[in-house]
């Protein structure tokens, strides 16, 4: 018995796939496939000192994005990550609309029964990283100004992550901890995360799972690129913190969610929009 709830909590670890982190890979020729709508909004921006301001408009964000993984062997998954949709807008501006950068990946696990994994994900531009939304009323002198939202940063990224997991004896519980670099082109700084992640399986149906996660700027010289939207993640930093659940519908379909926020706990806000992220999703998997 004991041994069956373990397999039944390993097959949400590897299925649950918001924003987590995990040493186990997905058995050959295994799929899993995942349709998720995600919405943002806030009016308090960190600016690039650290310094809160109001910025007097809120952002908002939404988007609709298509997940995927298939296990190529035992060891080694392949992973595929569109936002398919993506919608930005200030609320004194009209919304533009674009697709985000591509997101392929693959992940080996480095020892046959250990979960210990490195996971390699090349970030893909869809566009120049140019997309303008124009403002829905004139300014002070007649002017209708114009402000650049891109829906991807127009750069050829590299992240790299090594994973280790542990499941515990109880086996509905589990354990992670990863850290990575993102190797970023046109002359944008390289990045830094690392995270924790701990999740327990209840009532054999509902998985809750609790993440904490920081990014810093790696590079300690200033950036070559000038361009400092928070779109475009050049010198951001963060510490967020979040929650994600899932409850299985049946053996193929699960209801997935997730709440995640910002914090200065460990790395300050530095460029960015603080305001919390709510994702609901629908997952699939044979």
């Amino acid at each position: 018995m004991k041994k069956i709830v373990s397999i039944t909590f390993m097959l949400f670890l590897i299925t649950f796939k918001i924003n987590a982190q995990s040493g186990w890979t997905r058995e050959a020729k295994g799929f899993y496939g995942q349709v998720t709508a995600s919405t943002f909004s806030s009016h308090d921006y960190y600016t690039t000192t650290g310094a809160l301001s109001d910025q007097g408009s809120t952002f908002n964000s939404q988007s609709l994005s298509l997940y995927g993984e298939y296990g190529i062997t035992d060891r080694f998954t392949s992973i595929l990550s569109i936002p398919a949709l993506v919608l930005n807008n200030f609320s004194t501006t009209e919304t533009v609309a674009g697709v985000g950068s591509i997101k392929l990946g693959f992940k080996y696990k480095i020892f046959k029964e250990s979960p210990i994994a490195i996971q390699v994900d090349f970030d893909i531009p869809t566009n120049n990283g140019v997309n303008f939304a124009t403002a829905k009323e004139a300014d002070d002198f007649g002017q209708i100004n114009t402000i650049n939202l891109p829906t991807s940063d127009g750069e050829f990224n590299v992240w790299t992550n090594l994973i280790a997991s542990h499941s515990f004896p109880n086996g509905k519980t589990y354990g992670s901890i990863y850290s990575g670099v993102n190797f970023r082109t046109e002359s944008f700084s390289n990045q830094f995360q690392a995270g924790a992640e701990l999740g327990h399986l209840f009532l054999d149906k509902f998985y809750l799972i609790g993440k904490l996660k920081i990014q810093e700027k790696l590079d300690s010289k200033e950036s070559g690129n000038q361009n400092s939207s928070f779109l475009y993640g050049e010198g951001t930093t963060f510490t967020s913190f979040g929650f994600n659940g899932v409850y299985k519908l049946n053996d193929k379909y699960s209801i997935v969610a997730e709440y995640s926020d910002y914090t200065d706990i460990l790395v300050n806000r530095k460029n960015i929009y603080d305001g919390a992220t709510f994702s609901l999703g629908l997952s699939l998997e044979f």
